[in-house]
């Protein structure tokens, strides 16, 4: 029999502490060498992350650095207690987890956007350095598709002509390259632009109209991003551009953290942040 092995959890969201109290048989879902995602029997997902990946609105953070398929395997068994969540031989005990909220403050940086919205240029030429590999590693014709699909968004505005925006959000889901495609990708961005300069009620308004309409076009993974930046929830690095745009601080740094996540990720996200700030100052 294997020797269990203990591991403390460091941060977790609201989310996470409401899906480990729930008593719903969970599995894993995927396993990589920093990360590991699991569901539960409602399709909700957790991810169990190291301490490299940083917080985000559905993870349980943990100090661990040894690459997680060294310590278990893809078939391991799932249980929780009150105090822990058990993975085959792991036993992560998240009672003294520090609490972490997910949501940046959308809501200061939608009411000073006057202040910030001259960096929209700077962001775009960050994005520009980075959209001939977006392009390189794409299927055929990818990059064009994708940039006349956002071309599409960015030309009709959801107040005069709600169906021809809702059309270009449906030809983003599930759409491009990326173990999260890109237009799954893009649309996270758009909705934290959304959130970033339209009052709460009216960027809940159409972030509910986005998600209904990706969600069911991709995968479960991307629909758990989506749905968690429908809510304004994001990963720390854009909390970290949030309060940097707020205090005139340097935000190069956070954008390029956003621009290094992972192959295609980062880059359709700020991508689609953008698109949705021009949309919006129009």
């Amino acid at each position: 029999m294997m020797e269990r092995m203990q591991l403390s959890a460091t941060a977790i969201t609201p989310r996470v502490q409401r899906w480990l109290q729930k008593p719903k048989p969970a599995m894993m879902l995927h396993l990589f060498d920093q990360v590991i995602n699991l569901s539960d029997a409602d399709g909700e997902i957790i991810s169990v992350v190291q301490s490299k990946i940083k917080p985000g609105p559905f993870s349980l953070l943990i100090a661990e650095e040894r690459p997680f398929p060294t310590l278990i395997h893809p078939h391991a068994t799932v249980a929780k207690t009150k105090t822990s969540l058990i993975i085959g031989p792991l036993e992560i005990v998240h009672r003294a987890a520090k609490l972490w909220h997910p949501i940046p403050d959308w809501q200061r940086l939608q009411e000073r956007q006057a202040e910030w919205l001259w960096s929209l240029d700077e962001m775009q030429t960050a994005i520009n350095k980075r959209l001939d590999y977006l392009g390189a590693i794409g299927p055929a014709n990818f990059a064009n598709l994708f940039q006349a699909t956002i071309a599409e968004l960015l030309a009709v505005k959801f107040e005069t002509d709600p169906v021809a925006w809702q059309t270009a959000v449906a030809k983003l889901a599930g759409f491009g390259p990326g173990f999260t495609p890109a237009g799954d990708d893009f649309l996270v961005g758009f909705l934290f632009g959304l959130w970033a300069t339209r009052p709460a009620a009216e960027a809940a308004k159409m972030a509910k109209v986005v998600v209904e309409t990706a969600v069911p076009r991709t995968t479960q993974l991307s629909a758990a991003w989506l749905q968690a930046a429908g809510r304004g929830e994001a990963v720390e690095p854009w909390h970290e551009l949030v309060n940097a745009l707020l205090t005139h601080a340097d935000w190069q740094l956070p954008l390029q953290k956003i621009l290094r996540t992972g192959t295609t990720s980062g880059v359709a996200a700020v991508m689609g942040f953008v698109t949705a700030v021009a949309n919006a100052a129009r």
